[in-house]
């Protein structure tokens, strides 16, 4: 019998403040990118959240989420968000940020061949393609036959918006170019990779806005 050992899913994440964007939209945040996953306390709930390596947090998911990761924490499975798309909604004022993970949790028996299948999920994501990750049983069988190296050839929907959302990254493009240049050490990228994400921001609440005048 196959064991237990694996649980995907994408799943929403919330921003407790706008002041959240500064690092939803700073290079520390594109898409593809793998998260930690940490549980702390939210209006006398314990829910799982969203954070980098550097303390950061992104936001926090929903309670039923939250549970199934708490459950697995328990069994010591090894857990990694990774970002798929960020958000921005204009409605109720002022505005909120939000946008989704992929969930990644497995048994550390088999860490190696799930590794590797995160990293490749990891590669579809960064270029906008979403496979499937809530996965079963003869999926997770690929996975350890394979080694990690098998992947789905479904695909997951984007979530729909509506007229007073904006989908503000899904895939990684130029900016995101000028983020990874910043992180190995040129500060002229950094510089416009901020300059180009705040004019993006300010363009799109503008769209929201005028949208909505005729």
């Amino acid at each position: 019998m196959l064991p237990d050992c694996y649980f995907g899913a994408y799943a929403r994440f919330d921003t407790t403040s706008k002041k959240d964007a500064a690092i939803l939209l700073g290079s520390n945040c594109i898409i593809g990118d793998v998260f930690n996953i940490e549980f702390k306390p939210l209006e006398g709930q314990t829910r799982a959240w969203v954070v980098n390596d550097y303390g950061d947090t992104l936001g926090y998911l929903d309670e039923q989420t939250s549970h199934k990761l708490n459950l697995l924490a328990a069994k010591n499975w090894e857990m990694h968000a990774v970002l798929s798309f960020v958000a921005f909604t204009d409605q109720p004022e002022p505005g909120f940020y939000w946008g989704e993970v992929a969930i990644f949790c497995y048994d550390k028996v088999h860490q190696s061949d799930f590794d590797t299948f995160m990293r490749t999920t990891m590669k579809s994501l960064a270029q906008g393609i979403r496979p499937r990750i809530d996965i079963k049983n003869q999926g997770v069988q690929s996975i350890l036959d394979s080694h990690g190296t098998w992947q789905p050839s479904q695909r997951a929907d984007m979530p729909k918006g509506d007229s007073h959302t904006a989908i503000l990254k899904k895939s990684r493009g130029f900016t995101d170019l000028m983020v990874q240049k910043s992180r190995e050490g040129n500060k002229g990228c950094f510089l416009i990779s901020w300059a180009f994400l705040l004019a993006l921001v300010a363009l799109v609440v503008f769209g929201l806005k005028s949208c909505r005048l005729f």
